[in-house]
């Protein structure tokens, strides 16, 4: 039977988190080991503050949080996309046609960011907003310069153009998120406006997160559930297993008020040519960015 009182916080949303502690102390856990992305994280750092001793794994194909580095589901996402997109020129060479590919990213945009740095695409990000005319004018001709006559756009989920705000439809999830019209699609209707070429949409939203993880998944997996049990062994509450400079470590489970790690793009973007920066890299971690 419910004891727990409920508060609503704002018009028709109520705070869930008396019932959480009530159903945690009845289950008499010792320890919560919390695994997701920003939006679960958050809310472990709710309950940390709350008291419950409680412990964190950074999963999210984003790979959007703060204080790591990396994040578990990263790699296998990535490594999908690229067979994805590789398969894909085939079909578009054979068309003769320019394909927009949305990648998921609400936020951030290391998603199509990185897929883009291994298959030498074209990439919009949430953190550039981009020149609408600019990007068609630099799409078609690439697919003049190309022998197969096509070319690639690999867009971000949270992606838009100068004056452009990303459009959302549908009731909002536990967190607030309401669904994101497909950047897409939105793009593709404008470039074939524009050009009066055609164009082929592929979302891969949903598509990378099915299927076994590969091996630095596996591997990075493996060694945070040893490290937060090593954390719960050693009676350390609020930590977050975590990559910094290209390391293991563990260090504290984010503040909701830090929203999520973005991509630096002064650093890591080219917003003039919308490409990776491919600038030299001596002496940063694997994923190119320290925190």
């Amino acid at each position: 039977r419910r004891t727990a009182k409920l508060k609503e916080v704002d018009s028709g949303v109520v705070d869930m988190t008396p019932i959480v502690l009530e159903n945690l102390e009845k289950l008499k856990i010792d320890y919560l080991v919390a695994i997701g992305g920003d939006d679960t994280l958050s809310y472990a750092h709710v309950l940390h503050n709350y008291g419950v001793p409680i412990v964190a794994v950074p999963k999210t194909m984003d790979n959007d949080v703060q204080n790591t580095e990396y994040c578990i589901g990263f790699s296998s996402a990535m490594t999908r996309a690229v067979d994805a997109i590789t398969r894909l020129r085939t079909t578009l060479g054979s068309h003769e046609r320019i394909g927009v590919v949305r990648i998921f990213g609400r936020d951030a945009g290391f998603t199509a960011l990185y897929t883009a740095y291994v298959t030498s695409v074209r990439c919009c990000i949430p953190e550039s907003k981009f020149d609408l005319k600019k990007l068609v004018d630099l799409l078609i001709e690439d697919k003049k310069l190309n022998p197969s006559r096509y070319a690639l756009l690999l867009m971000s989920e949270g992606a838009a153009w100068s004056g452009h705000s990303v459009q959302r439809y549908g009731p909002p999830d536990l967190f607030g998120h309401r669904k994101k019209v497909n950047i897409a699609e939105s793009f593709a209707e404008k470039l074939e406006e524009m050009s009066s070429g055609r164009t082929t949409v592929m979302d891969l939203t949903y598509e990378l997160r099915s299927g076994e993880p590969d091996f630095l998944d596996k591997m990075v997996a493996t060694t945070f559930a040893t490290m937060a049990f090593d954390c719960a062994a050693q009676g350390a509450v609020g930590r977050m297993m975590a990559v910094r400079n290209g390391c293991y470590t563990d260090t504290e489970i984010p503040d909701p008020g830090m929203g999520p790690r973005r991509v630096d793009i002064e650093t890591m973007y080219d917003s003039a040519r919308f490409r990776p920066n491919y600038m030299t890299k001596r002496g940063l971690p694997i994923f190119m960015v320290q925190v």
